[in-house]
């Protein structure tokens, strides 16, 4: 009977070291961050104003920054708003679809142009796309 006492003693012991050692572990990692992640990165991008045209509430060199959406149109709801009359009320929009940068013309009727092609429905923007709306002309920088 006393061995068995003594083996259940050392037993208990060598259970409570293992749990310490697995809590010391777990916090080992809190402490240094875990597992790594990967960081999202995220684009910042915006547009430059490279001729403001018509549209007397743009100056040349501001910069209109891109974020989730960006609504281009005359209506006075969009975000980026341009009193051109070659610009449709809902004009196009800029979004960000994963990581990447969306134009999207919303069937103007003047239509949309990026790079000197028309934009038929939707197109992929980089840094050094100039995007003509109207009478105004954009620049992508990031």
């Amino acid at each position: 009977m006393a061995e068995i006492s003594k083996f259940l003693k050392y037993a208990i012991i060598a259970i409570i070291y293992i749990i310490i050692i697995f809590a010391l572990r777990i916090m080992y990692k809190d402490i240094k961050g875990g597992a790594k992640k990967k960081p999202v990165i995220k684009k910042t991008m915006g547009l430059e104003v490279i001729e403001r045209g018509d549209n007397l509430n743009l100056r040349v060199g501001a910069v209109i920054p891109l974020n989730d959406q960006l609504s281009i149109g005359r209506k006075a709801d969009n975000l980026l708003i341009l009193g051109d009359k070659y610009v449709s009320s809902q004009h196009a929009k800029i979004y960000m679809k994963n990581t990447n940068y969306i134009l999207q013309d919303l069937g103007s009727t003047n239509g949309t142009i990026m790079n000197n092609k028309a934009v038929k429905d939707t197109v992929y923007i980089k840094k050094g796309d100039v995007i003509k709306i109207g009478t105004s002309t954009f620049k992508v920088i990031g």
